[in-house]
């Protein structure tokens, strides 16, 4: 089996998920793609079906190994791991952000760079920003740029829900021949001025959160919502996996009340990080992993349960 993670590089503490190998200085993205193995290219291949050229696909491949990604269609074009980047580098050199993690996931199918770009205060609770640039090469997802965010006492990775984010707060191109110009009109001002907005975003939603109280007989709500099941499940289904589930989350928010200041005890925010927590730390991916854990926290099952309880967290601190 094909490990999720395939090479990154780090710096600064290790990653939660265990992976890569760490460097030290700053990267800058010239570095950046050596160390974490994005030195690579993908290219358009011909495709034959009984020995005829199938003209309107192409096959994607990687140029170092031949890795076979995705058929595609006449209208797509590649965005190379050099040009996904590129243009970051010019934020790394005003020393305002740097990167602390690149790589890859699934044999070169989807690459990551995640950048530093200093911190939050949470009524108290210091919160990490990220800016975080993603990839696909096998049609998943187009190029993303997106803003995220980790608690500093324990790494759990927050960020609002993709429907509570404006267009004005992320920016995407698709895998077409004007991709990599229109993706240069973004430039690093411009991002860190979109990274500004967002995080204060962030800040006020996340101080509305540690300022409201979450009533016991809300908690179940919550859960119910982040793991997408209609109402209370039975008492007797103790090995309902869902409930499995939901009850971990209760036994975080006691656990884990410590790493809180008491006036947070109790809140919206401290549920919604024990949410978090689970996903990153103790949810079951289909493989059971640390490398299908890191897709599974960033690009699946994982984000979307954070994804509700953010929603559902944000609709009743507005109450």
């Amino acid at each position: 089996m094909v490990a999720d993670i395939e090479k990154m590089a780090y710096k600064g503490e290790t990653p939660w998920h265990k992976q890569g190998t760490k460097v030290e200085g700053l990267m800058t993205w010239k570095e950046a793609i050596i160390q974490g193995g994005l030195d690579w290219e993908v290219e358009l291949m011909p495709v034959y079906v009984n020995g005829k050229e199938v003209v309107e696909n192409k096959a994607v491949v990687r140029s170092t190994d031949k890795a076979f990604y995705k058929i595609v269609g006449t209208g797509y074009t590649p965005i190379q791991n050099r040009a996904a980047g590129k243009f970051l580098d010019e934020i790394t050199a005003t020393g305002a952000a740097k990167y602390e993690t690149v790589g890859s996931l699934q044999g070169g199918k989807k690459i990551w760079m995640l950048m530093d770009t200093g911190e939050l205060n949470i009524k108290g609770d210091l919160v990490k920003k990220y800016l975080l640039m993603t990839n696909s090469h096998d049609g998943s997802f187009a190029r993303e740029i997106f803003f995220t965010s980790k608690r500093v006492v324990c790494s759990n990775t927050l960020r609002m829900a993709r429907s509570s984010t404006s267009r004005a707060e992320k920016f995407y191109t698709r895998h077409t021949k004007n991709a990599n110009a229109d993706f240069q009109l973004l430039k690093a001002r411009e991002i860190l001025g979109l990274a500004d907005k967002y995080f204060a975003q962030f800040k006020e939603i996340s101080e509305m959160f540690a300022m409201k109280q979450l009533k016991a007989a809300d908690l179940p709500l919550m859960l119910s919502a982040a793991f997408n099941t209609d109402g209370a499940i039975p008492a007797n289904e103790i090995y309902n996996p869902t409930r499995i589930q939901m009850d971990k989350v209760e036994e975080l928010i006691t656990i884990d009340r410590g790493e809180f200041a008491p006036h947070l005890h109790g809140t919206v925010y401290e549920a919604f990080n024990a949410v978090v927590k689970y996903t990153d730390y103790y949810k079951d991916y289909r493989k059971k992993d640390q490398d299908a854990r890191l897709n599974g926290v960033w690009f699946g099952g994982g984000n979307t349960i954070k994804d509700r309880a953010f929603e559902w967290g944000l609709a009743y601190a507005k109450a």
